[in-house]
């Protein structure tokens, strides 16, 4: 298969991960890159997702700081921010599709924390759909 050229910053930042399933995974926050010995270009080999990849992108200020912490928090011994290869990507387009679920990417874990601990005390909250 050919390689496809795409501008990162307009193709992939900051869109909306979807899985397999159709269900909202997280936002593409950062993009780990690597390049060929051979032809020395460089290439996607990784989408990162999670509060460490944004709070990176704030260059770790305060704010990003701050993010960090809190995924700590919500989220112990869970890796931040989520690595998700590249070969996992089926479909770009105004989202990115995943060819796993967004259990299997470890992208939401700070939004499932939430939904348990916070959402999930609102009477009526129960019923919703996803």
């Amino acid at each position: 298969m050919e390689a496809r050229h795409l501008w990162a910053g307009l193709h992939l930042l900051d869109r909306q991960l979807v899985d397999r399933d159709g269900r909202m995974a997280g936002m593409v926050d950062d993009l780990e890159l690597d390049y060929t010995e051979d032809e020395g270009r460089l290439y996607v080999a990784a989408i990162l997702s999670g509060p460490g990849a944004l709070a990176n992108r704030f260059r770790r200020d305060t704010f990003g700081g701050w993010m960090r912490f809190v995924h700590a928090i919500v989220s112990p011994g869970e890796r931040d921010p989520a690595r998700i290869a590249f070969n996992l990507v089926q479909d770009i387009g105004n989202h990115i599709t995943l060819a796993g679920n967004r259990d299997e990417v470890g992208t939401a874990s700070a939004e499932r924390w939430f939904r348990d601990h916070v959402i999930a005390h609102i009477p009526g909250s129960g019923h919703a759909a996803e």
